[in-house]
């Protein structure tokens, strides 16, 4: 390591969960962003970061086979993406790496890991942005995502992970952003594209006044949206305007999409977890019962009760499961689906309410079903399949599993948010 008075030189070990290089120093590790394993590079160091401290990249000296052109100008700044710099082969080793060094920690198998399903770059559906208003008469109008570990929001003038239809959205909406947002305000916009249009949910710390519903309404009605809706703490989720009520395909059945629910970022990556959701239930009895936890919309109790199991779905969103109820009514699924709100961080289904069901299918939030799996591990449900966006908390939730007298059989990781360090998975148990 060759060292000056503020910066120095460096050989990256390994490249980190959240997309960052790491060297291993005798002082702890050393995070520097953009940089990939086997690179030297000239750094600035900065501040502690956990048991080591992050680093600026001021120049890669000898770059690693595995770098590659970033597809996006924006990268490198955008906190949206942070792999773009890798080729594909190694970006995908890299990140059932993420899973199974999970595992690992946790003195499991990491050997049961199957390699990474990939998916499309630009097919993100659905995307959360940020957006302010400049101070200043004539401020500019900032839309996109934030920079990375900042609040500041880098002004996207182009995005190869949205759907083609999101990103031509772009610039009409911060045009009627600039109109409705006061000098130094901000919003969030959650951008969804439905097979009828899209749908848009503004959230702002106060209710809509009349001049930005009037400008929203009109707005909705000029690009085609579906359906265009206002969330604020003081007064819930408001409808703005609705051309057509907006709703998604899933397993060809359509349900209605509330403002805000749930819903997998990508449509292929939906698909691919349902297919492996199945694949991991194996063959079930004649009118076989599945539980299936953190049911949502339906992303899996639509395509079990279509291979004539009983599902019983369950969510602490109330919305959702109403809308999922009346699409297996119009599909000819209903006498094969139940539903039942239920927060289950608070009331998880208890071992005894488990013991008749055949399967059990869960998909927490990232924190994790901790209390689920501990009454899963009490159970005799003979078959769990567990669905994850965290392979940290899902991990620990297997550990639980595994004492517990089951077999981790099979991990499946699936690539829907692209070029991040975010990973979705879905796992086999058995008893």
């Amino acid at each position: 390591m060759a060292r000056t008075d503020s910066e120095f030189e460096i050989t990256i070990d390994r490249l980190g969960a959240r997309g960052d290089g790491i060297a291993d120093t005798a002082d702890g590790p050393l995070y520097v962003p953009l940089a990939l394993p086997g690179e030297l590079v000239l750094v600035r160091p900065g501040a502690a970061r956990g048991h080591g401290r992050a680093a600026q990249l001021l120049k890669v000296l000898e770059p690693a086979e595995t770098r590659v052109v970033p597809p996006c100008r924006h990268f490198g700044e955008c906190g949206g993406c942070s792999a773009q710099h890798l080729a594909e082969a190694a970006y995908l080793d890299w990140k059932r790496d993420i899973v199974v060094t999970a595992l690992e920690h946790q003195r499991l198998d990491g050997s049961v890991v199957d390699p990474v399903v990939p998916t499309p770059p630009a097919g993100r559906r659905r995307a959360e942005l940020a957006a302010i208003r400049l101070r200043g008469r004539h401020g500019a109008t900032l839309l996109g995502f934030h920079a990375r570990a900042s609040h500041k929001i880098v002004d996207m003038t182009e995005c190869v992970i949205l759907r083609p239809a999101l990103l031509a959205l772009i610039e009409p909406l911060r045009d009627v952003l600039a109109q409705i947002l006061e000098p130094g305000g901000g919003c969030d916009v959650l951008l969804t594209e439905t097979p009828v249009g899209i749908d848009l949910l503004v959230t702002a710390k106060a209710p809509p006044r009349i001049k930005q519903t009037q400008a929203l309404a009109a707005f909705a009605e000029a690009s085609k949206l579906a359906r265009v809706s206002w969330a604020s703490a003081r007064a819930g989720v408001e409808p703005v305007a609705q051309r057509v009520p907006p709703a998604v395909e899933i397993d060809g059945v359509a349900v209605a999409l509330p403002p805000g629910a749930f819903l997998q970022a990508s449509a292929e990556a939906e698909r691919s977890m349902a297919a492996l959701v199945i694949e991991n239930l194996g063959k079930l009895p004649p009118r076989g019962r599945v539980a299936d936890l953190y049911a949502g919309l339906g992303t899996f109790t639509l395509p079990i009760a279509a291979r004539r199991a009983r599902v019983h779905a369950v969510d602490s969103a109330g919305e959702g499961l109403n809308a999922l109820l009346a699409a297996t009514g119009a599909a000819g699924l209903g006498g094969r689906v139940s539903v039942e709100a239920r927060d289950l961080s608070e009331r998880p289904l208890m071992a005894a309410e488990l013991s008749g069901y055949h399967a059990v299918v869960f998909d927490p939030p990232r924190a994790g079903a901790a209390e689920v799996v501990r009454q899963l591990a009490a159970s005799n449900v003979l078959r769990v399949v567990a669905v994850s966006c965290n392979p940290a908390t899902f991990a620990r939730d297997a550990a639980t599993l595994v004492d517990g007298g089951y077999r981790l059989a099979r991990v499946t990781p699936v690539d829907q948010f692209v070029y991040t360090g975010h990973v979705e998975l879905v796992a086999g148990f058995e008893r």
